[in-house]
């Protein structure tokens, strides 16, 4: 008889193509995979996967066997979510992830919201990337995520199978110094920032695409994370940014002056879930109080765009 727990493991090393990748995945040691694996093969009677250097390959029954644990997960994730509606008016924890800038504006506001109706519900909230919640998402280990993209991408096939509810959208914006040529300026086309120092972080491959796309290798003098301590920095005249609509309302320095890029794509901000979430009148109340958070959100950020302009 086939283990969930080996089947769930199965289905991130067909993701990662690794035992390390999977075991960072979900949690676990790689010598704890690579036992799972042994049991889960022991089991099916055949090798499910071929070892090749530090990656490893599904074999014709380890895809087989895969694609029957997507459904045999899926079914046991709906079955949480029924007994989870079942449950939902005793006070029902909702595990929720959410990216960085909507865990200072977003979430604090749907968290009002339902202290304010005196849901019963209860809300933990970890504070993870999209590319890291995905995965947790797709294994019921959180029942809500809110993520983020931008306009001209297209979904991971991951999120493809999941649910998405869209709440807002937010800009990318230049962060100047109020004494900067360009800090008047409505709009910035992005190539006309090809002479500037940057401070940025380190993710960054969609800035270095832009880069390349717009004909300039950036001049990079400062990696950091922390907003406040990237803007500063750009205060301090080392070099300028680029930052959301959405981090800038959760702190702008007052000596910085932030104006949106012209002709680039907007992030788009929705909630994920599984696609038999809904049926929960607890994630019901959660995906309620998390829209009307982004219409207040939404609404702030497009009256500080209006007396910007002024």
């Amino acid at each position: 008889m086939f283990d969930a727990r080996q089947l769930l493991t199965l289905t991130q090393v067909a993701r990662t193509g690794s035992y390390t990748a999977a075991a960072s995945a979900l949690g676990y040691t790689q010598p704890a995979v690579s036992y799972q694996m042994r049991q889960l093969e022991r089991a099916a009677g055949t090798p499910l996967v071929v070892h090749a250097g530090r990656t490893v390959r599904l074999t014709e029954a380890g895809r087989r066997l895969a694609g029957h644990a997507d459904v045999v997960l899926a079914a046991l994730s709906a079955a949480e979510a029924d007994i989870a509606a079942l449950n939902a008016d005793t006070g029902t924890v909702i595990r929720l992830a959410a990216f960085q800038s909507s865990c200072s504006t977003l979430v604090p506001v749907m968290l009002d919201l339902l202290a304010g109706q005196g849901t019963p519900t209860k809300v933990v909230v970890r504070q993870l990337e999209p590319a890291e919640a995905t995965p947790l998402v797709v294994s019921n280990e959180v029942d809500l995520a809110v993520m983020c993209d931008w306009a001209n991408e297209a979904a991971s096939p991951d999120e493809q199978k999941l649910r998405r509810i869209p709440l807002m959208s937010d800009r990318r914006c230049v962060l100047l110094p109020h004494g900067h040529p360009l800090a008047d300026q409505p709009e910035i086309d992005f190539a006309d920032l090809s002479q500037e120092s940057w401070v940025m972080e380190s993710v960054r491959d969609r800035f270095t695409a832009a880069c390349e796309a717009a004909g300039f290798q950036p001049r990079i003098v400062v990696t950091a994370s922390d907003i406040v301590a990237i803007q500063n920095l750009v205060a301090a005249g080392v070099g300028i940014t680029l930052m959301n609509e959405l981090a800038i309302a959760t702190h702008l320095d007052p000596r910085l002056k932030a104006v949106p890029l012209r002709n680039w794509p907007r992030r788009r901000i929705y909630i994920s879930m599984g696609v038999r979430r809904a049926q929960s009148t607890a994630v019901e109340a959660v995906v309620t109080a998390l829209r009307d958070a982004a219409q207040r959100v939404q609404a702030q950020l497009t009256a500080r765009s209006a007396s910007a302009t002024l």
